[in-house]
């Protein structure tokens, strides 16, 4: 595991909130940036004493991010939380409430998190359900300088951000006063493309691809069969994350079970049944050639009333 930090300046936003008496939150520790196993992680502390409130982005692989934020000042009585990137416009993000496993601290979840002004981010979500609506038909290839301009808008978003509002109880958000993301997002972006060369997929062929690995229906690989029997005596149920790395042939060759279950059965089983049963419409540079890349789903398994 490699562990990096640095420390960046934070400058004081204030609140967007004119009748809210907002909670500051300085730093309280560096920047970290956390080469696990299967994921990166930046985090940092803000905060002192009873205060402090861990804030984290989380990343499977690039394009995927998950905020976590952890401490007393975000308790509430709320089932999900709304925050916000400042000064923006940014557009606001959902969290799920619940209790970290150690101190049984409250706890936000924030999934798919986009780094982006709040027309792009809305333009980007327009596009996600548009493919979801007709999930049989493959996306068209993207255009390379699209996909450089996209990433440029995201640094900058990132560079401009200055403090995060996290509205956990009324009238009385919590601010994180970040400072500036952008070193932070460039050292958490290197870590993902450092990580895809610890996979053994090329970061320079990554940049070039213009269609992404896909399949038609990826659920159809699995029935109710599939499910652990004797999780089903326990209603056992869970979500379990897998990365796939996909050859140019469209077939898996290796699956990493992202999630941490107590019942590691069902990541065992997830695994097992996409190298068996899965195969997809490899990876594409613009003149048409297939290579190797990687998927990353999430399998749910729920038992029905």
């Amino acid at each position: 595991m490699r562990i990096r930090a640095f420390v960046a300046a934070a400058a004081m936003v204030p609140s967007l909130v004119s009748a809210a008496t907002p909670v500051h939150l300085a730093p309280s520790s560096p920047w970290v940036v956390d080469y696990a196993e299967n994921s990166c992680r930046l985090a940092r502390r803000f905060g002192e004493g009873r205060d402090i409130t861990t804030f984290a982005l989380e990343s499977e692989a690039p394009g995927s991010l998950d905020m976590v934020l952890i401490g007393k000042p975000l308790e509430t009585f709320d089932q999900d939380v709304p925050a916000k990137f400042l000064p923006g416009p940014s557009k606001p993000m959902k969290g799920l409430v619940g209790r970290s496993s150690d101190k049984y601290l409250p706890m936000l979840l924030f999934s798919t998190v986009k780094l982006l002004p709040a027309d792009a981010a809305a333009a980007e979500e327009k596009a996600e359900f548009a493919r979801k609506a007709h999930p049989e038909v493959r996306p068209p290839a993207e255009i390379l300088a699209e996909q450089a301009a996209k990433k440029a808008q995201r640094q900058a978003f990132a560079s401009n951000t200055m403090a995060i509002e996290v509205d956990a109880r009324q009238n009385r958000p919590v601010m994180l006063e970040t400072g500036s993301l952008g070193d932070a997002i460039k050292a958490f972006d290197q870590c993902s493309r450092d990580s895809l060369r610890d996979w053994g997929v090329d970061p320079d062929v990554e940049d070039r691809i213009v269609r992404e690995v896909w399949a038609p229906a990826p659920a159809k690989w699995f029935s109710s069969s599939d499910y652990p029997r004797d999780m089903v005596q326990r209603g056992q149920e869970s979500v379990v994350k897998v990365r796939l790395l996909v050859d140019a042939m469209g077939r898996p060759t290796k699956c990493t079970a992202l999630s941490h279950f107590k019942e590691p059965e069902f990541n065992r089983i997830t695994c097992d049944k996409f190298m068996s049963r899965a195969h997809f419409e490899p990876a594409e540079l613009a003149d048409g050639t297939k290579v190797p890349s990687y998927f990353v789903i999430k399998v749910n398994y729920r038992i029905e009333p």
